[in-house]
């Protein structure tokens, strides 16, 4: 897998207010981001927890844990897709 390597810099007070050290915040940041980007349908479930650098199961444990469906259809959607499989 070819990766790109992101750097920016935050004020050490954050990591402190944070009481995380920087390891934790990337931690955080990268979880945080992942949950974004999957909740609003840019990245896959897959894509998501890759981006965590978290195995299937523990994003998706995280997801509960924050309260993200993995499946996030409308009414109208759910009917759609039920129809579909019972035809």
């Amino acid at each position: 897998m070819e990766t790109t390597q992101i750097c920016f810099e935050i004020p050490q007070n954050i990591l402190y207010t944070l009481s995380q050290n920087q390891d934790e915040f990337i931690r955080q940041m990268r979880l945080s981001t992942a949950q974004y980007l999957f909740k609003n349908k840019k990245l896959t479930f897959g894509q998501a927890a890759e981006l965590a650098d978290m195995t299937k199961s523990d994003f998706l444990n995280e997801l509960d844990i924050s309260g993200i469906d993995l499946v996030d259809y409308d009414a109208s959607e759910l009917s759609e897709e039920l129809a579909r499989f019972q035809s």
